[in-house]
């Protein structure tokens, strides 16, 4: 009987400090939780950071050099799964152990706009990338225009979309009924102002409500009481697909700078739920335009309200069918099989 794969996985999981509950975080847990039910792969995770305190960052980085060296050793394959602050900072210098003590190892790029910090890099930082993180076995990449970008250079690029398990549940055909929701980090750059603009212009029967952890530097959960919006707070993972199944469409009015496959749209899609997004990064690779929901300009309340106010009892039936049908691209049972083929 073959001995199992020594894999070291490295990146960041959910803790029990809200901060650090975010996209790449999630989908880091899915993928390792995905992983350790291989029995031909024996696995261990290196957490990255341990603390999520302002400036804790920096003595993390610091220090995981070091933890790293020691770590690396034992295993045959290096798993890195990472954001863009790691990509330009340690990075580079992981994975240049990797060369140097010449081990196997392969690179996961969340997001979808390290191509555009790419590119504003001077060109002896571009250099230094390409010949440590880009030189990986398998690089990762979560959009098709990550992909398009470096596919002219000598890498080994594979597509890993965001994606998600399919649901435990059936969905039967929704009646639509004015319920639109918000599900992610309430954060200015996610279209939380715009959503409050668009509200002040749609009648009452029109249900908007907003989860999610508070970015308090901008709000306060009283913040939303003298609008038309709910805020109910933060919910858990296992709770997301429950509360998508109460409303009819998704809003992710987004301009996040990092943006790349909201997890949350993954979500909504399968279930059935059209969103409306923004023409932002790669959103449009994930929602076709009056097929699967609608895109928007960022930041423009009149274009959201618009949007909202289109659907209607005889067009829905139609875009919660194309959300659904648009699912199979991202079902996570497919897409992470690719991770643990790059370890052969």
């Amino acid at each position: 009987m073959k001995k199992p794969k020594k894999i070291l996985m490295v990146g960041n999981l959910p803790t029990e400090d809200s901060r650090s509950i975010g996209g790449a975080t999630v989908l880091t847990q899915r993928i390792f939780e995905f992983i350790k039910t291989k029995a031909t792969i024996d696995l261990y995770f290196l957490t990255i950071r341990k603390h999520w305190k302002p400036k804790a960052q920096i003595i993390d980085y610091l220090w995981f050099p070091f933890r790293f060296l020691w770590y690396q050793k034992s295993y045959n394959h290096i798993s890195f799964h990472a954001s863009t602050d790691f990509h330009l900072t340690v990075g580079p210098i992981a994975t240049g152990f990797c060369r140097l003590f010449r081990k196997k190892y392969s690179y996961h790029f969340f997001g979808g706009n390290f191509h555009k910090k790419f590119q504003q890099l001077p060109k002896f930082y571009q250099k230094w990338i390409r010949a440590t993180i880009l030189k990986a076995d398998t690089v990762f990449m979560e959009t098709l225009e990550m992909i398009r970008y470096f596919e002219a250079d000598d890498i080994n690029l594979e597509w890993l979309p965001n994606s998600r398990k399919t649901p435990p549940v059936n969905t039967p055909p929704k009646k639509f009924e004015k319920r639109f929701v918000f599900i992610s980090r309430v954060t200015p750059t996610k279209g939380i102002d715009t959503i409050i603009e668009a509200v002040k212009n749609l009648p009452r029967d029109y249900i908007i409500d907003i989860y999610g952890p508070l970015d308090e530097r901008f709000y306060k959960k009283e913040h939303f009481d003298k609008f038309k919006i709910n805020y109910y707070g933060s919910i858990s993972a296992d709770e997301v697909i429950p509360t998508l199944l109460r409303y009819d469409v998704l809003l992710l009015p987004t301009f996040h700078p990092g943006e790349g496959y909201p997890g949350i749209v993954i979500e909504a899609l399968s279930v059935g739920l059209p969103v409306i997004s923004t023409k932002w990064n790669a959103i449009e690779e994930l929602i076709t335009d009056e097929i699967s929901g609608k895109i928007i300009p960022i930041k423009s309340s009149q274009a959201l309200t618009k949007a909202i106010q289109s659907f209607t009892p005889e067009n829905y039936p139609l875009f919660s069918k194309n959300a659904l049908d648009s699912f199979a691209n991202f079902n996570s049972d497919l897409v992470f099989k690719r991770v643990v083929e790059s370890y052969d």
